[in-house]
């Protein structure tokens, strides 16, 4: 099973989150507190509208492949929206398997 530990550095509202995403042709459905990106097995912004703590993401999938080819959709929207973020891939031993970012270095890795 592969995992998903990511950020953007300011998230938008989780309406103009779900522009961007369709605006890069994903389908989203938008929850009370989230975004679940349709077209992704387990991808999810998490956490909007609460006042405990910043939106989170959640994502997983079977592979690393999977999960990379998923996460890189989202990447590419977020880049194109100029938003900074990362994602970090990681297998199921918990080893950094793949970086996706956009202006946020890889700092402390590898």
């Amino acid at each position: 099973m592969a995992t998903v530990a990511g950020e953007l550095e300011s998230w938008p509202t989780k309406e103009r989150l779900a522009e961007i995403l369709r605006a890069a042709g994903l389908h989203v459905r938008l929850g009370r507190y989230s975004i679940r990106v349709e077209d992704c097995s387990h991808f999810s912004f998490q956490d909007y509208g609460g006042d405990i703590c910043e939106p989170t993401i959640e994502a997983d999938a079977d592979t690393v492949q999977d999960l990379t080819r998923d996460a890189r959709l989202e990447s590419d929207a977020l880049a194109r929206a100029d938003i900074r973020h990362r994602f970090e891939i990681y297998d199921d031993h918990q080893n950094l398997a793949a970086y996706l970012h956009y202006g946020w270095p890889l700092r402390g890795y590898g």
